[in-house]
């Protein structure tokens, strides 16, 4: 298993990122299996439509909105099951840039993906026990 992140998705839905290509062939990999089932939380899926919709238009969030939802390579997991672990890291976070969103998909990636994160945030490598990819 590993944890998504929205810096990886929203690259792999805008073709203007500049790790679109990246995100493409990385996301390969993710639908051939290479490291199981991912994990698709609740606040990056709507922090990905969201910025989506800043970036590309309203439909193109709303397609990926449907694509990420109905994906056969992902797991959805509710904010409310790792609300507060979250909380709390956030809460205790001094010497990061991470957001809580970003402290949440480290609480998942830590509980249930053996600290794998896909994204291309480099604060993530900050937190011990992450493993970010794509390297």
């Amino acid at each position: 298993m590993i944890a998504l992140d929205s810096s990886f998705l929203i690259a792999n839905y805008n073709v203007r990122d500049v790790f679109h290509t990246a995100a493409v062939r990385t996301m390969d990999q993710l639908r051939g299996g290479v490291w199981g089932r991912a994990l698709l939380l609740e606040y990056v899926f709507a922090e990905t439509i969201g910025i989506l919709k800043r970036k590309t238009s309203n439909s193109k969030a709303v397609e990926v909105g449907h694509h990420l939802r109905n994906s056969r390579e992902s797991d959805f997991v509710l904010g409310a099951e790792v609300f507060i672990d979250s909380w709390n890291k956030f809460q205790g976070d001094f010497s990061t840039s991470l957001s809580f969103v970003d402290h949440a998909v480290a609480v998942v990636a830590l509980q249930r993906a053996g600290g794998k994160v896909l994204t291309f945030d480099k604060a993530f490598r900050q937190i011990p026990g992450i493993t970010v990819l794509p390297e």
